[in-house]
């Protein structure tokens, strides 16, 4: 080959690698402006992963890291913040802005040196872990450490998303299963469900599988003999997300798998449920935040609540719609849109006759 074509030649090859790699550059107006639309109509999620498009596509586009810059600093995604400001000022250094983009990096440096020993953010298109694993109690309670995330999804009972902040609080790294709830019937002489056979032989087999069949009351009940209480639905919500403000299921936002959850089955066994911990927990060490059981939130369920609601540790509407509360997480049965963190439902809290609580269990909070 002449050595003129083989250069034309390699130049093509690399050109077609680059646009098969990268995208179309003639995307980009029209990305960035649908970007910021959808951020100033609160499809926050889907407007981040219009911008992270855009970096692939460009990643000197400077406009795109100072608005992730501030989203990430709104969100206190700091360390995702700092990345995107600092790379901003590298490819605008004369920009007017500068003095104040400057400020902000130097405040977020400041704050990322005081949480070395804290929960780290990486970039959301990368798995996120917390830098020192979780460890639950002898119960199975673990810490989580309050902070502000964005609550909610592009559902109509789910909007508006909006900024919340929760305090510290514990939950149990899993459903609360058969063999714990049939010690606390003998403790207590709280009722069994109604599904339970006299002879408890099937315990053994059965035992770690989540109650079922249990209404909000028993729910209620059983946490408070354990000194604790059913978690908020901001609460449940920001455990769901594990750390990460808006990640679409517990563990981020690649779909669900046979690894990830027990959903889309088909009830063709006597116990559909599977054995808590059976699947992998999100960064925080939860198991099953995603299907198995529905699990009651101490809330009442208002479809219309977030439009009104507060922002700093909401604990629910003041009654329901139709006397509803809260449940979250999916069942065995459930679609991939149920597993979403921020999938909410109502459940009427004592409805055992007409059969929807073989799909409803919980876990408790303190």
């Amino acid at each position: 080959m002449p050595a003129r074509l083989y250069v034309t030649f390699i130049f093509l090859l690399g050109f077609v690698a680059y646009a098969n790699a990268q995208g179309d550059p003639a995307e980009i107006p029209a990305r960035y402006d649908l970007a910021r639309m959808s951020l100033e109509d609160g499809e926050v999620y889907y407007a981040e992963q219009q911008f992270l498009k855009i970096l692939k596509i460009d990643p000197k586009h400077a406009p795109t890291h100072l608005i992730l810059g501030r989203l990430y600093h709104h969100q206190k995604r700091n360390a995702n913040a700092y990345r995107h400001f600092k790379t901003y000022l590298d490819l605008s250094p004369e920009a007017p802005d500068k003095a104040t983009v400057r400020t902000l990096l130097n405040t977020l440096a400041e704050s990322l040196k005081a949480s070395g020993k804290g929960w780290v953010v990486i970039d959301p298109s990368t798995p996120w872990r917390p830098s020192v694993p979780p460890q639950p109690d002898e119960l199975g309670f673990i810490s989580i450490q309050g902070g502000t995330f964005l609550m909610g999804g592009t559902f109509e009972n789910e909007k508006p998303i909006r900024l919340v902040t929760v305090s510290d609080f514990e939950l149990l790294d899993h459903e609360v299963t058969n063999t714990e709830y049939f010690a606390f019937t003998k403790a207590t002489g709280q009722p069994s469900p109604e599904h339970w056979r006299e002879d408890w032989f099937w315990m053994s087999e059965f035992g770690t599988h989540p109650v079922v069949n249990i209404t909000y009351y028993d729910a209620e009940a059983y946490c408070h003999y354990l000194d604790a209480r059913l978690p908020t639905e901001a609460e449940w919500e920001y455990a769901c997300r594990a750390g990460r403000t808006q990640a679409k299921y517990p563990w981020g936002d690649d779909p669900p798998d046979e690894q990830k959850a027990n959903y889309g089955r088909i009830f063709k066994t006597p116990y559909p449920t599977r054995a808590v911990k059976s699947h992998l927990p999100n960064a925080y060490g939860l198991y099953d935040m995603a299907g198995n059981v529905w699990e009651w939130c101490a809330d009442w369920y208002d479809p219309n609540y977030y439009k009104n609601a507060p922002t700093d540790n909401p604990k629910g509407p003041d009654k329901g719609f139709d006397y509803q509360h809260t449940r979250r997480g999916g069942q065995w049965q459930s679609s991939p849109h149920s597993l979403r963190c921020a999938r909410r439902y109502g459940g009427e809290p004592s409805a055992q006759d007409n059969g929807s609580m073989a799909y409803f269990g919980f876990r408790c909070a303190r």
